[in-house]
């Protein structure tokens, strides 16, 4: 036996789902059917018990009496600390089963338990059948000689076994105590009779022993006791169980019988009728019906029906209208004992009438299956499960008869569907051979990729591009075999679906491929939450090879840009003229015409005037030659970018202040709004410059009346400027074409003087290129708003130094004597370098005029021979120039210590001074006034007293360096290395040396310096990483 806890544990084994715990924890006794050990062979019985948490209050002697089996009115049984309670009942308020006592008793176990029971020392214990045969007694042999005590040849054990027979016939026996002699020693033996069977146990106890081993009797007759009823009540259980067996089968066969017979057939109506005679046969009913039940009338139709010849037929409506709790429990198809009474039929706890409901859910009201016997019935357990099994199998019957009929009814329809659907397949594949050889003859390269971005279908073009096999690409990812920009393109389109990305890809031999990629959605309402993935189905991209429209366009940019050049030059010459013939006008000829005529003075304004239009067209044409020479640059990338930190706030300022003018001429007022504490970014100032300004431009020209917004915005990482009008608008078709070259918005809605269409492009491509975005928002009539946004860098670039040139000025002037002015030009000579003679001739007029002495050279290399010859105060440098080209020109006369301190002025398309180290560049066509300013302050310093030695070594800012010197007329040499500064130093005694200080310290420049007393006044300025 064994014991569990209220877990249900024992011995690592869970037990809590098992019966005879589940019964033990309710409080009750389970008795198990007999099974027959696997392992013995030995019939035994399992018996299982709570125990109860407290105790009875009284203790109660444990006899065979208390333990029968059957006795419903037995008192509770204390065993030690163990309480076996019977069913139900607590030991105490506080009383719950605490765990299970249970285990098998097996009747060949009767002797072993006795013997083995530990009775105290010296005693032991023995059984007697009716007939005094040992069935238990310490000794082996005796038991197994099977000779009664009654026949024993010793006088003591046949005198106590003798009275042990005679204590059997007592009608109340008790139990006794001899006290006699067993083998050579004076015992006592106290014996008790079995109620149960003929048996009886005594207990020899030494003399000595007697009063504490007395009580052991009572145990040992309770035990047995105990193992005889188990003994009969498995051989009851034995019977019961074959006889429900026999008769579950005979049921089961029939129920097969029956069921086969309902499943073969499908007409309703001789289904259900066989089904209420085989259930009347089966169990001897004298009546079976089935019917529905109808709510809304309240009664029972009734379709067919077996009945004994002499009961009248009940098919047809029968009224229920006594009860209206039997109609609620009829319509909720519940289960129903009721009787007959007239006509009526009642409800009633008990009677001779048993309905059970069929249910069909959704077809049909309930149904039900109405069995009847005359006399009282009280339905079995099996009768009741057979005819529930029934009820349900004619459910499945009815079920399956519906469903034929609907089955047949939609044959037809399935037919006809069919037929279309084959038409319509038939189409489809058509339609999709079609669609296959579109794509295959697609001369852009189709690629359609997956969810997780590996290729589903390309077409030959693709393969041809790529130039890999189909069988290569398919199935594999974008990025390993394609390149990381389609793969780019596909991570766009799944993360943004709604929108048509475009990206330039790499195709093999050096080929270029234009690429659009969108997402391929379920439906349109796919596109309705923009961060569900849920629509997304993979990724389309179309992909055109290029190559020959780049290059194209490559050659498009060259001939702009030669043309703008060759454009240049000859407008240099009218307007430079016109201005020339406008300024004689009007200083000399038109003072000296005094005249009263009024055709005179009218041919004198006329004239003025068309020279007026001469200048006006001219400074047109030149703005949209520098519009058209800006955007081919930018678009073939050949545009220097002086990528620096800079302050947006500062970019705005100066715009604001270059288009004040446009704001004096009209009534439109100038606002803005800047936040404050706004972060640097990085860009080149001049062409972010030139964006603000041609955004403000803009939106003075549209704005007759109201307000221009200057604002400037943090937006997350990124610093945002808007330019707000309040002017006529833009329609929304206009906005997405004014980006492109060319067009122009609002041509038809104003007299506003055209512009070439360029100026947005152009700022399109400097925003971009600054990895920014531009935009319009507007509407008709209210006004627009232009906004672009440039991203602040996380972090400064590492290993770039910057320096402060206007702190290393005031270093340098802190010790140097600033360049004295003077004013005389009339001893200056400046030299012309142009291969065109009319701009020769123009610059020597103006120049001339102003009192400087001119000299000419139609090449750089004829320069360079006049420079040897006499040294000029200026020179005007063009760039294009046959034999040797303004760049080549300027380089050899700065690295000559002998004309490096000339300042050169250079003519060129793109202002680059500081790539060339020349003191001023100008862009042509030239603006005389402009040319004359910068004439002027350039010959009027002194040559630089002051010398500055630069060691480029380690030293990235060198060139900058030498640009703002250069530029505030400083002289400059360069060195290339600690060694070269030392020997150029003593040689040349510069004022000033700027050395990296890494290199000064290791090649210990300042020691050597300081050592050269000819270098005791020159400064070092040593530039720290």
């Amino acid at each position: 036996s064994s014991y569990t806890s209220r877990a249900g544990f024992i011995e690592g084994k869970n037990l809590s789902d098992r019966t005879h715990f589940q019964r033990a924890m309710q409080g009750e006794t389970f008795v198990d059917n007999p099974v027959v050990s696997r392992s013995t062979g030995i019939r035994q019985v399992n018996i299982a018990a709570p125990i109860w948490s407290v105790p009875p209050k009284n203790h109660t002697e444990i006899t065979p009496e208390n333990l029968a089996l059957g006795n419903r009115n037995r008192s509770d049984v204390e065993l030690g600390d163990v309480t076996l309670r019977k069913p139900g009942e607590l030991a105490g308020p506080f009383s719950f089963p605490m765990g299970e006592f249970a285990g098998p008793v097996s009747l060949d176990r009767v002797s072993e338990v006795i013997t083995n029971t530990t009775l105290g020392e010296g005693s032991y214990a023995f059984a007697l059948d009716s007939k005094g045969v040992p069935i238990a007694h310490r000794d082996p042999k005796v038991i197994q000689s099977g000779r009664s005590f009654l026949d024993s040849p010793y006088p003591n054990l046949k005198q106590i076994a003798q009275e042990m027979m005679e204590a059997r016939k007592i009608a109340n026996p008790q139990e006794s105590v001899t006290l006699l002699e067993l083998d050579g020693q004076w015992v006592y033996v106290a014996y008790a009779p079995l109620q149960q069977a003929d048996w009886s146990v005594a207990l020899v106890i030494p003399r000595a022993n007697v009063e504490r081993q007395l009580n052991y009797l009572n145990l040992l007759a309770s035990v047995l006791g105990v193992m005889l009823i188990i003994a009969m009540v498995i051989a009851l259980l034995q019977i019961q169980t074959f006889e429900q067996a026999n008769a579950r089968a005979q049921q089961e066969a029939l129920l097969n019988r029956l069921t086969t017979r309902i499943r073969e057939s499908l007409d309703l109506e001789t289904t259900v009728q066989t089904t209420v005679n085989e259930i009347a046969t089966l169990l001897r009913l004298d009546r079976v019906t089935f019917g529905w039940y109808h709510q809304d009338q309240q009664c029972l139709e009734i379709l067919c029906e077996h009945r004994k010849a002499d009961l009248p037929s009940q098919v047809g409506l029968i009224s229920i209208e006594s009860s209206d709790d039997l109609c609620d429990r009829l319509s909720q198809g519940q289960m129903l004992h009721f009787h007959d009474s007239g006509d009526q039929l009642i409800y009633c706890q008990t009677g001779n009438y048993l309905a059970l409901p069929v249910m069909i859910r959704g077809l049909h009201p309930p149904g039900y299956l109405i069995c009847m016997r005359r006399k009282p019935w009280s339905c079995s357990d099996l009768e009741l499960e057979l005819l529930q099994a029934v009820s349900n199998q004619l459910a499945i019957a009815i079920n399956q008869a519906h469903l034929y009929t609907t089955t047949q009814e939609q044959y037809t329809i399935v037919s006809e569907q069919a037929q279309c659907l084959k038409t319509t397949t038939t189409q489809l594949q058509h339609t999709l051979a079609y669609v296959d050889a579109m794509i295959r003859s697609l001369a852009d390269g189709l690629l359609v990729t997956d969810t997780k971005g590996k290729i589903t279908r390309i077409n030959p073009a693709l393969v041809s591009l790529f130039d890999s096999g189909e069988t290569e690409l398919l199935g594999q990812g974008c990025q390993g075999v394609l390149g990381n920009a389609i793969a780019n393109l596909v991570t766009l389109t799944k993360t943004n679906p709604q929108q048509v990305f475009t990206a330039e890809v790499e195709l093999t031999n050096q080929r270029i491929g234009k690429a659009v990629a969108t997402a391929i959605l379920k439906d349109t309402k796919a596109t309705d939450n923009l961060d569900s993935e849920d629509g997304f189905m993979g990724s389309v991209i179309l992909i055109r090879d290029i190559t020959f429209e780049k290059e194209v366009d490559r050659m498009k940019t060259d001939f702009i840009s030669t043309v703008s050049h060759e454009l240049r030059t000859p407008l240099t010459s009218v307007m430079g003229f016109a201005k020339l013939i406008q300024k004689k006008l009007e200083k000399t000829l038109f003072p000296l015409i005094s005249t009263n005529d009024h055709k005179i003075q009218r041919t004198l304004k006329q004239v003025s005037e068309n020279v007026n239009i001469i200048i006006s067209e001219g400074e047109r044409l030149k703005a949209l030659i520098n519009d058209v020479l800006d955007l081919a640059k930018l678009e073939a990338g050949r545009v220097e970018w002086k990528m620096q930190p800079l302050s947006v706030v500062d970019v705005l300022e100066r715009a604001i202040i270059a288009t004040t003018a446009l704001f004096e001429q009209n009534d439109v007022e100038l606002i803005k709004s800047i936040d404050e504490g706004l972060p640097q970014i990085i860009g080149d100032r001049d062409r972010l410059i030139q964006v603000v300004i041609n955004l403000i431009s803009n939106a003075a020209k549209f704005t007759d009346k109201g307000f221009v917004y200057c604002k400037v915005r943090r937006t997350g990482s990124e610093i945002t400027v808007s330019i707000i009008d309040s002017g006529i608008g833009i329609s929304e078709a206009e906005q997405t074409l004014i980006f492109e070259k060319f067009k122009q918005a609002g041509n038809t809605l104003t007299e506003k003087p055209q512009g070439t269409g360029l100026g947005l492009p152009i700022c399109k491509e400097i925003v971009e290129h600054h990895r920014g975005q531009i935009w319009v928002e507007s509407e008709l009539g209210k006004g627009s708003n232009f906004s672009f946004s440039l991203p602040i860098p996380v972090e400064s670039e590492p290993g770039v130094k910057t320096i402060a040139a206007e702190t290393l000025l005031t270093q340098l002037h802190s010790s140097m004597t600033t360049s004295k002015m003077t004013t005389n030009s009339r001893d200056k000579t400046i030299l012309i370098v142009d291969d065109e003679a009319p701009i020769r001739e123009l610059l020597k007029q103006h120049l001339r005029a102003e009192g400087y002495r001119i000299q000419e050279a139609k090449d750089g290399w004829e320069a360079i021979q006049q420079i040897k010859q006499e040294r000029p105060d200026l020179i005007i440098l063009d760039v294009v120039m046959p034999r040797m080209n303004g760049f080549d020109t300027a380089a050899v006369v700065k690295n000559d210590l002998h004309s490096m301190d000339i300042p050169i002025i250079i003519l060129s398309i793109t202002e680059e001074q500081q790539a060339l180290g020349v003191e001023r560049c100008l862009s042509k066509p030239i603006n005389l006034e402009e040319l004359l300013k910068d004439v002027v302050r350039l010959t009027s310093q002194e040559k630089p007293t002051k010398q500055v030695l630069i060691v480029e070594e380690n030293l990235p800012q060198a060139e900058m360096i030498t640009q703002v010197l250069r530029k505030r007329g400083i002289g400059i040499i360069s060195a290339i290395n600690g060694q070269d500064c030392l020997s150029k130093a003593i040689s040349l005694k510069p004022d000033m040396i700027l050395v990296n200080s890494g290199i000064a310290k290791e090649q210990a420049l300042v020691k050597k310096v300081r050592f050269e007393h000819k270098l005791a006044t020159t400064f070092l300025i040593l530039l720290d990483d």
